[in-house]
């Protein structure tokens, strides 16, 4: 599980044809006060070996995530929170399944909540005022990018909205800005399409949302913005990148601290297994609440992540210590 969910810097002992012949596996149960209440349920196949090509994406779908949705129904589960990347398999909740499988939450509407939160949050530890920062959005041309940037540019704002993605994305980056203004005329948007030979602006803080299977941003891009917030997968920025700046700028994990009790009872790469992925946290607010049909699915609106951020509260998950990707806990 370490090629996962820790930093592994080699790979090339791993038998790929061993990950992919390897079913899902209930990796924990997971427990409130003791008691179970659900399952980590893995698929054994790192995000790099199938993100960049549709005919591996089709074999995920194949041999990973529908035995998958299956054995979660063996479990008795009724609500699967989609980790990771595992809801652009299924095209965001949208892909035909078996009609009695267990109901599905993509977590992007958790994620977007959280991410928004983690950012006013580390506003406040770096003195900066959320209100008048320079907020970039990295993969905001994505569904959980715009999804982000929408919620962000939604009732208290900071200053300006950097929307940010490839060059080829510059025009949906248009359309996007363009909605946010019309939702919130008070909010600066500007866009940019990353050019590695040009100088990145400054800005104040910046969330990181986007599908990289290599890491792309250097320390000294990191040294440009006090903070950043990374939900990418696996990382934006190297592990050499994050701990050379380690004293410069804040770069942690988008994750949440759960209701007491809970228990994940994972080597997850958390500071502690009564925190855990915002995905999670958003199925288990659909269990609680008791939907039984999916719950997010494609792109959430910005009244369904002001839901879920209202329901993320009434539960009391909320953000917790400063945790590096690297696994370091910051004080």
């Amino acid at each position: 599980m370490d090629i996962i969910f820790k930093n592994v810097p080699n790979r090339e002992d791993i038998d790929e044809n061993l990950l992919w012949d390897t079913p899902p596996f209930v990796g924990s149960p997971i427990y409130q006060n003791k008691r179970v209440i659900g399952a980590n349920i893995v698929m054994p196949v790192p995000i790099d070996l199938w993100i960049s090509s549709p005919r591996m994406i089709k074999q995920l779908r194949k041999k990973q995530l529908f035995p998958a949705l299956r054995l979660a129904k063996q479990c008795g589960i009724d609500m699967v929170a989609l980790g990771a990347s595992t809801p652009y398999v299924c095209n965001y909740g949208k892909l035909p399944r078996a009609a009695d499988g267990p109901h599905i939450t993509t977590g992007h509407a958790a994620t977007a909540a959280m991410l928004k939160k983690w950012a006013m949050f580390a506003c406040k530890k770096t003195n900066l005022e959320f209100s008048r920062t320079k907020l970039a959005v990295f993969g905001a041309a994505g569904r959980l990018g715009k999804a982000v940037s929408r919620y962000i540019g939604y009732e208290e704002t900071p200053r300006e909205i950097l929307l940010i993605d490839l060059p080829d994305k510059v025009n949906l980056l248009k359309e996007l800005a363009k909605e946010i203004t019309s939702q919130n005329p008070r909010v600066k948007v500007s866009i940019l399409g990353l050019d590695k030979t040009k100088p990145m602006p400054l800005f104040d803080g910046a969330v990181l949302v986007s599908n990289n299977t290599v890491p792309y941003l250097d320390a000294n891009n990191l040294r440009k913005a006090k903070f950043w917030i990374d939900d990418s997968h696996p990382r934006a920025a190297s592990i050499a990148a994050e701990e050379a700046t380690r004293n410069e700028t804040l770069y942690v994990e988008c994750y949440a601290s759960a209701p007491s009790g809970i228990d994940t009872d994972f080597p997850f790469n958390l500071p502690t297994t009564n925190d855990c992925y915002t995905c999670f946290a958003e199925g288990y607010l659909a269990w609680k609440e008791k939907i039984d049909r999916d719950f997010v699915t494609g792109i959430p609106e910005v009244a369904k992540i002001s839901k879920v951020a209202s329901l993320l509260n009434k539960y009391k998950f909320d953000v917790g210590p400063f945790f590096g990707k690297s696994g370091a806990l910051i004080g």
